[in-house]
């Protein structure tokens, strides 16, 4: 095992008992992408009791809010636990769940004096078409971006960066202190490009699941796009 499988290692371990430790249960199983400057973690397996409960009661709003405020509450610490343990200077904190699947993606940041390497697109989707639906996916739940950048992380993993993507109103609102309420009802909206849109024929592979989050403050949104794995078509 070389010292980077070591670290990565090391940090699924790390997760695992951060995990239970402050939500309560341990995922069945983590996997880390890193590619400066960005970390993804995907959890698999997580749902505890109380909360199996509680969606079977129809309360996964009230799952979605609490995990979203022990995410906001222990974000200084499990960033930290990051640098740590791959001495990575990090820089910011997102996550979303899929509840019916009992999965997450942790989405960290990270602050890098290098410049910023080719993100290469698969040579079989078309950018321009990608890139338009996006923007008019942007612009049916909020607004054009001001900037919207494209990061392929591996060839199942899409990251879209959004910047400048608040209107007006949600703004106000995110002054008058109302973040978790916005959160909680832009998120169905975001996730409703995937019915909207045959994203399948321009990614030429299946959307498994598909996670959102934003800093309200920077108004800066990640989604991200986690396509159906077929070793046949990496374009590396």
């Amino acid at each position: 095992m070389n010292k980077e499988q070591n670290s990565l290692s090391t940090t699924i371990h790390y997760i695992e008992t951060f995990l239970e430790e402050h939500f309560g249960g341990k995922p069945a199983q983590l996997e880390i992408t890193l590619r400066p400057p960005f970390l993804l973690v995907h959890i698999t397996g997580f749902l505890l009791p109380s909360e199996e409960i509680l969606l079977e009661k129809g309360r996964a709003r009230q799952v979605r809010e609490t995990r979203d405020i022990l995410v906001r509450s222990v974000k200084n610490e499990l960033l930290k636990g990051f640098e740590d343990h791959l001495g990575l200077h990090t820089d910011d904190l997102y996550a979303d769940w899929n509840l019916t699947k009992q999965n997450g993606l942790l989405i960290i940041t990270l602050k890098t004096e290098n410049d910023e390497p080719d993100f290469l697109w698969p040579q079989n989707v078309n950018q321009d078409t990608l890139k338009e639906i996006i923007i008019l996916n942007s612009i049916r739940t909020q607004k054009q971006p001001d900037q919207t950048n494209f990061y392929w992380l591996n060839e199942y993993t899409l990251l879209i960066e959004r910047i400048g993507v608040l209107v007006d109103i949600e703004k106000q609102l995110i002054q008058n202190g109302v973040t978790e309420e916005l959160r909680l009802a832009k998120r169905p909206l975001e996730y409703r490009i995937i019915e909207l849109f045959n994203l399948q024929s321009i990614l030429k592979s299946p959307v498994e699941d598909l996670f959102v989050d934003w800093n309200f403050q920077k108004d800066i949104s990640y989604m991200v796009l986690l396509l159906k794995r077929d070793e046949s078509q990496k374009y590396r």
